[in-house]
This record gives structure tokens, sequence and C-alpha cells, in this order.
């Protein structure tokens, strides 16, 4: 099981080394670190007699913006979990990687997965992001990320249900 858990952080952590290598080969590009919640809502009912599934719930999210210039910009997204998400009860985290395009108003779309002890294989299937959203500096280095997004099949690892997820988002950005 800890190979499994393994194998699942090595992936995550290759891809998100991989990302990293390309966006910084483009000296002229801007860094950014950021800190913020998340509000998520399954968008259907999750009651079962069998597991408790907190349909909602506010989470804490850590990311890793990389813009190289022009309209299309990178994130990597790493979301906490203490009571669980997609079918997982224990904790769990959620990496994302999204490609966006935009400056003030943006929007694009990434992929994610969820990582729990109480997932078979330690890992959910993927799910796909869409993403609007809207950044705004509040002082020169510093800008608030506030965001929508729609995941389709967050909640795939439950057979029982078929769920997407609705986000709301809002991020502090440090630039360096």
């Amino acid at each position: 099981m800890t190979r499994i858990l393994s194998s699942a952080l090595a992936k995550t952590l290759l891809a998100l080394v991989l990302f990293t290598l390309v966006a910084g080969s483009a000296s002229a590009g801007e860094h950014r670190i950021g800190f913020g919640m998340h509000y998520f809502k399954s968008l259907s009912d999750l009651e079962s007699d069998d597991f408790s599934i907190d349909e909602d719930g506010l989470v804490p999210v850590f990311s890793y913006q990389y813009r190289p210039g022009g309209l299309v910009f990178f994130e990597a997204d790493l979301e906490y979990f203490s009571n669980g998400f997609g079918g997982s009860e224990g904790t769990a985290y959620s990496p994302q990687i999204l490609i966006l395009v935009g400056r003030g108003f943006y929007g694009g779309v990434g992929v994610g997965f969820t990582i729990a002890s109480d997932f078979e294989d330690n890992y959910s299937d993927a799910f796909y992001i869409a993403r609007g959203g809207f950044s705004m500096p509040l002082l020169p280095r510093i800008s608030l990320d506030i965001n929508a997004n729609y995941e389709s099949g967050s909640f795939s690892t439950l057979d029982e249900f078929d769920s997407d997820t609705l986000t709301l988002g809002a991020s502090i950005r440090v630039k360096f």
C-alpha cells in the first residue's frame, strides 16, 4: 500500500518537476506563490448509509503560477482536505495542474486527482477542471485571485454516485 502511495506521489512530483522545468526555461517569466481557500460543493446528494461524505466544505489551497509573458500562463495547485474528499473519509490531498489564458479576467482548463489512503491504489481517477477567474493587484508584488471551478468526475471513486463539484476560491499571491 505504501508503494502505491509512493508511486502516486512520485507521478505528481514528476509532473510538477517537468512543469517547473518547462516553465523555468523562459527567463523573462514571472513566478507567483499563493495561499488561499476553496469552498467546494458537490452538485449531487451524496447521502449513504454505508459511509459519511462531506458534500461541501472550506479547504486550504497552495499554488504556484508561472507567467512566461503574453496571455498564457500555468498553475499548479495543492488542496488539503482534513475530512476527506471525492469518496475518502480521511485526510486527502488533491494536486492539480492548469493552463490558463488572460490578464485580469482569465479562464482555462486543467486536470487533477485525489490522494487518500482509503482509496483503492491510494489515488482517484483523474478529474477535469474548467476555471474562470479574476486577478487584481493589491500592492506592487501582491495580488488577489478570485476564481470559480467546475470539476468533472471529482467523486468518480464512489460507484454509487456520479457527481461533479463546484468550487469558489480566493488566494493571495506574491510575485517574485
